[in-house]
């Protein structure tokens, strides 16, 4: 089936399928048919020839990541079994394993299960005032990572919030681990902070479904993949 079949000239999903522009930014309401447009293009990338390995379709969950290729796979996709949708949050773990990435953060991906937290606040509590502390404090840390408020004129942390980190990230490198809430921001940290990495060219085409879900970090990372690459960016309306 080719990628426009059933999409008429003129619909808003034939013009985000078929656009050549670099840059796209699709914003509307839920169940307008977004994320169906974006599927189309994928397959327009597909049939002209693009190289599947140099397209990333980003989606908010691994069942949107499934959607997307069983529905490619039924539209007979030249190409398709050799793509591969992700949610942002397995791409940052696979950039994170690479040698030369593990290297410059010095941290291993290894995200704590759930399990695993609790040896570490009681390891950390006697000096940060107990369960209840270093679970708010812990939280508080992962938040300001998300929305990258380190980045942010004025930004401090307070000799609490300082003193507890230290702890935090070393308990972590000594456990070669890593929380959930720092994969992301880990990642952004090193595109940010290396310009010539590799990674930030690896793409040529970027297309991310439900975009309004993304935080700061996650929305960061996003634009610094697609320094080299066409983005298409599709996310609803907030209320």
């Amino acid at each position: 089936m080719p990628w426009n079949d059933g999409l008429a000239i003129g619909t808003p999903a034939y013009a985000i399928a078929s656009s050549v522009n670099a840059r796209i930014r699709v914003v509307a309401g839920p169940g307008t048919g977004k994320s169906f447009a974006m599927k189309r293009r994928v397959a327009r990338l597909l049939e002209n020839g693009a190289d599947p390995a140099m397209i990333l379709p980003v989606t908010f969950t691994r069942i949107a990541a499934e959607d997307l290729h069983r529905e490619l796979v039924g539209m007979g996709v030249p190409g398709c079994d050799d793509l591969e949708g992700v949610t942002l949050h397995s791409l940052a773990l696979r950039m994170l394993m690479r040698n030369h990435v593990l290297i410059a953060t010095g941290r291993v991906p290894r995200p704590l299960n759930e399990f695993e937290l609790e040896p570490l606040v009681c390891d950390l509590m006697a000096q940060h005032g107990g369960k209840r502390a270093v679970k708010r404090l812990r939280m508080a840390y992962e938040a300001a990572w998300a929305r990258l408020q380190q980045e942010q004129p004025g930004y401090a942390l307070s000799a609490e919030d300082a003193a507890f980190q230290a702890d935090l990230l070393s308990w972590l490198r000594f456990h070669e681990a890593m929380l959930i809430g720092e994969v992301i921001p880990q990642l952004y940290s090193y595109l940010h902070s290396n310009p010539a990495a590799a990674e930030r060219s690896e793409f040529a085409h970027i297309l991310v479904d439900e975009y309004q879900d993304l935080n700061r970090a996650e929305q960061g990372v996003i634009a610094l993949l697609s320094g080299a690459a066409e983005v298409c960016i599709v996310g609803d309306l907030l209320p």
